[in-house]
């Protein structure tokens, strides 16, 4: 791995679970500090980080079962008999060289159980769809470790947003708030080496392909390729976890990416947009990336996200958005009868 790029500052968190106030003021500084120069932190000492590496490795069995068993839990796009349209499995494209497949990446997205219920906005049932599952005697197990994952990270998240709000001599209160309920998600992601074995339905048998990288991605100087080009993410933190592979990025406030080297035991924590508003502008969302030197891969996000109920922002008129009116915003085709502001 490169060690052309400055790290991403390290903290560790275990003050937050000290009975020392001292030692938990401590930390709060350390976290509202490289929030603020760095846009994210690289987290330590948070409770279990002994074990996180082998429990990511355990929810990753997903993508060594046979395509067409993860193939039950695939996104409608995908497979059409499935009514799911956002919560499950995304394949790899099977065509050698298209840009997504070159890039690199299968996934799977999982959100709280039972799933939320419907903002009061038209269309707002796409934002609270049910999860898929496979199996239990495919991936025994699996289902539960899913969700002790979301509920741990979530109860972590919640831990650092108070603390954020400290560290900036801020009121805790709106932070807690707009973290409070259910409203969070995983992204399980599985990258394949560039040179891949990928399944040929026609005959059932594996053949090894070439994929061909498209000519327009952008290669750092140490040789390796952005894949996933810089992005914001629309919520309040996200906690991303990488393998040995490594290759996250992130981009310090004053525009140098940074890398996000890794480590075990580590997670990595960025701001989301969302965070603007709750500390006027003192902490905006993180561009972050990702760069790869065609390694196998796997890799881990969580996304904290207020519930849909909550103002995320006032407009000049006054007029409070919640977080379901928000994403109408952003995604109004996602809606059947938009109402964005």
């Amino acid at each position: 791995m490169t060690n052309k790029f400055d790290s991403i500052t390290e903290v560790n968190l275990s003050g937050l679970f000290e009975s020392s106030g001292t030692e938990r003021s401590d930390t709060d500084s350390l976290i509202a500090n490289a929030l603020a120069t760095d846009g994210a932190f690289v987290a330590t000492g948070f409770p279990d980080s002994d074990h996180f590496d082998s429990a990511m490795t355990d929810l990753m069995r997903f993508f060594d079962l046979p395509l067409e068993t993860k193939m039950q839990s695939a996104v409608r796009a995908y497979k059409t008999s499935n009514p799911n349209t956002y919560r499950g499995y995304y394949p790899l494209p099977e065509e050698t060289g298209w840009t997504h497949f070159a890039k690199g990446k299968e996934y799977f997205d999982i959100g709280p159980e039972p799933q939320m219920e419907y903002p009061d906005i038209p269309g707002g049932a796409s934002f609270c769809e049910a999860n898929v599952w496979p199996d239990e005697e495919d991936l025994p197990g699996w289902y539960s470790l899913v969700l002790g994952q979301l509920e741990g990270l979530r109860e972590l998240t919640c831990v650092l947003m108070r603390a954020i709000a400290r560290g900036l001599d801020l009121d805790p209160e709106p932070f807690a708030e707009a973290s409070a309920g259910r409203n969070a998600s995983i992204r399980l992601l599985h990258q394949p080496e560039r040179r891949e074995i990928i399944q040929n339905k026609n005959q059932g048998t594996s053949v090894p392909c070439e994929v061909n990288l498209p000519n327009d991605l952008e290669t750092l100087s140490d040789g390796r390729t952005i894949v996933t080009g810089g992005h914001l993410d629309q919520n309040l933190l996200s906690v991303l976890w990488q393998s040995s592979a490594g290759g996250l990025q992130m981009q310090s406030q004053d525009g140098t990416w940074k890398e996000v080297f890794p480590k075990p035991g580590t997670l990595s924590i960025h701001c989301g947009a969302l965070l603007s508003y709750l500390t006027g502008d003192i902490l905006v969302g993180t561009p972050h990336r990702v760069a790869s030197d065609g390694a196998h891969k796997t890799a881990m996000g969580f996304f904290l996200e207020p519930d849909f109920a909550a103002t995320v922002y006032t407009l000049e008129n006054g007029f409070p958005v919640t977080y379901a009116q928000h994403l109408v915003n952003l995604f109004p085709d996602r809606f059947t009868d938009s109402q964005a502001a």
